[in-house]
């Protein structure tokens, strides 16, 4: 999970740093798109990791629900204990 977290952040922040590249090219050529694109960018900018942490939150839900429960948890027993192995008894 924490793979697809990094990699679901990547491409968060390259949407957004491209949004923003292209309505700064925008406005510095003066388009008459330019507002659209601004506004685009702020919609955008409120949307895009709202989206990506509610994909997020659904897949912690499917695989809690499917049995998985270890799945987020380091230690597979899903008690935050540390186990007799790992105090060296």
């Amino acid at each position: 999970m924490k793979k697809i977290k990094k990699i679901l952040a990547l491409v968060c922040v390259a949407l957004l740093i491209g949004m923003y590249i292209v309505t700064f090219i925008m406005a510095l050529v003066d388009s008459s798109a330019t507002m659209a694109m601004f506004k685009g960018c702020i919609t955008m900018t409120i949307f895009v990791p709202v989206v990506i942490f509610c994909y997020i939150c659904l897949h912690r839900y499917a695989m809690t629900r499917s049995g998985r429960r270890d799945y987020y948890s380091e230690n597979p027993s899903g008690d935050n204990r540390p186990s007799e192995e790992a105090d060296g008894q």
